[in-house]
């Protein structure tokens, strides 16, 4: 990797751009919901501080185990293993744009139908709300080892340059961030026709809403494509007002119950299973499978709500 050290010096003005525009206004965010609209949990604010202090003392854990597991150097990575490089060129461009929006959507589907991945993606949905820190607010194995893995590493395997995979994931970070722009400051959050074909605010409401109909949709956090493409795009209903969360009971202040809560009832289905296949079924199947019963599912509850409907 000769290229690794001015490869790394430009991942770091990146990146560090990125972060600053976010944390920017997550702060200036959180000062008006507290002191304006008086409309923030502040408990639920210091859990996502203990979430971030978590993530920095997990970073070097994973580093010693796994190597220097970012973004860019996991896409450096997988360029070295791949057969393929597709250049910079504007067709280049378009086409990195479009297979890095493929493993986002990948890997978002994978967190919400494996249960296991569930449980390092729910923290990220336990808050019954939505503001820029709860947006992010990630289990740290999240940010360390999977977002790397699918966004660098699966990025470049498949013939994307290392620097261009990262600089989507700083738009995505930027973008997908401002997604989760409260509704108390920005109510419609649809952006009008920017709408037509970019995920907006309203759109990622959706897809935090426990509601039968919006559970487990909009996958995409820059454009509608793959969502459109795949059948898990679900417009925002002005009659149907989102409810957000998940659907077990959760303290929304506890650090631990946000982002272990899901570990732990996953324990518990664990011991009371009966054999293998049952074992195999709690860890890999969808959030609510239980051995022969699948009606708990967020399938099985969206399909019976529109089967109502059309009957």
């Amino acid at each position: 990797m000769d290229e690794l050290t001015p490869f790394h010096g430009r991942i770091n003005d990146l990146v560090s751009l990125g972060l600053a525009v976010v944390f920017g206004y997550l702060v200036v965010e959180l000062l008006l919901l507290h002191f304006f609209w008086r409309k923030l949990d502040l408990r639920v604010v210091r859990m996502t501080m203990l979430g971030f202090v978590g993530t920095a003392l997990a970073s070097p854990i994973v580093a010693r185990l796994l190597g220097p597991f970012t973004v860019g150097f996991a896409a450096l990575a997988g360029a070295e293993s791949s057969f393929f490089r597709v250049g910079t060129q504007w067709y280049g461009l378009i086409y990195a744009f479009v297979v890095y929006e493929f493993f986002y959507w990948l890997q978002h589907w994978l967190a919400h139908k494996v249960r296991l991945l569930w449980c390092i993606h729910s923290p990220h949905h336990a808050p019954g709300g939505i503001h820029m820190a709860i947006g992010a607010n990630h289990h740290f194995l999240e940010g360390l080892v999977y977002f790397p893995f699918f966004f660098g590493f699966m990025t470049a395997l498949f013939g994307v340059d290392p620097m261009i995979a990262v600089g989507l994931n700083v738009l995505d970070t930027v973008w997908g961030s401002y997604l989760h722009v409260s509704d108390e400051i920005l109510r419609e959050g649809r952006y009008g026709w920017v709408g037509r074909f970019m995920q907006t605010p309203a759109h990622h409401r959706v897809h935090h809403a426990k509601n039968p109909r919006y559970v487990d949709r909009n996958y995409n956090s820059i454009t509608l494509l793959w969502d459109w493409l795949l059948g898990t795009l679900e417009p925002l209903r002005e009659s149907e007002p989102v409810e957000y969360g998940i659907t077990r009971p959760v303290d929304h202040g506890s650090y631990w119950d946000v982002h272990f809560g899901e570990f732990a009832a996953l324990c518990r289905d664990l011991r009371s299973a009966k054999g293998p296949a049952d074992v195999l079924g709690y860890l890999f199947r969808a959030p609510g499978w239980q051995p022969g019963d699948a009606s708990h599912t967020a399938s099985a509850l969206r399909a019976r709500l529109l089967a109502g409907e059309r009957g």
